[in-house]
């Protein structure tokens, strides 16, 4: 159970601004691996396309018995696309989900996995854990142990990129700017959502 009543809005947008995130990760990785010519990039993104469902569907099982307790997590799905605050992050995976390969990779695999992802998931994680949320810290650190080769994917990939020709440089950089700013706005407006963030 939750042990404090304010535990309850953080779980609530995590369900409806992180979980459908893991969802299009899942398939914007299903898409460039199906994209890329070489089999060992082809067979890591299909392997971290079935992470990132497995993450959205430990997710939404976890907070799912939340629904019978307390008001507000129904229809998340239908809250992803509808929610003001949650048109940062959407528009984030539409984007790099309609990138080109290289490009998505730069932007999940690098951005989103090797510098957002611990800076959202540890304090999400520890925040329940510390209240009492056992459910969310399940799902949490199960997560959590996927990220290491998650990130090593992003970073391959940036380092693939360079190796093949020097003039990849500025493409490369181009996207790490845009795409590291860009998860930086992500990452700042979730917690502003809350009443916690507020403070």
């Amino acid at each position: 159970t939750l042990a404090k009543a304010f535990e309850d809005d953080p779980v609530k947008l995590f369900l409806t601004g992180v979980s459908p995130l893991e969802y299009m990760a899942h398939r914007g990785f299903a898409h460039v691996g199906r994209q890329l010519p070489g089999v060992g990039a082809r067979v890591a993104c299909q392997m971290q396309s079935l992470d990132e469902l497995r993450h959205a569907q430990t997710q939404i099982h976890s907070m799912s018995n939340y629904n019978k307790l307390y008001d507000g997590f129904h229809s998340w799905r239908h809250m992803h696309d509808r929610v003001w605050y949650l048109s940062v992050p959407k528009s984030f995976f539409d984007d790099a989900i309609t990138a080109g390969p290289f490009e998505y990779m730069i932007a999940i695999g690098f951005s989103f996995e090797y510098v957002l992802t611990n800076l959202l998931f540890v304090p999400f994680i520890s925040g329940a854990a510390y209240n009492g949320d056992m459910g969310a810290m399940a799902f949490g650190f199960s997560a959590q142990s996927d990220e290491s080769r998650h990130m090593t994917l992003g970073l391959e990939a940036i380092k693939f990129m360079l190796e093949q020709d020097p003039d990849n440089l500025p493409i490369v950089q181009k996207w790490i700017d845009k795409w590291t700013w860009r998860g930086t706005r992500v990452l700042i407006s979730l917690p502003r959502a809350t009443p916690q963030g507020a403070d």
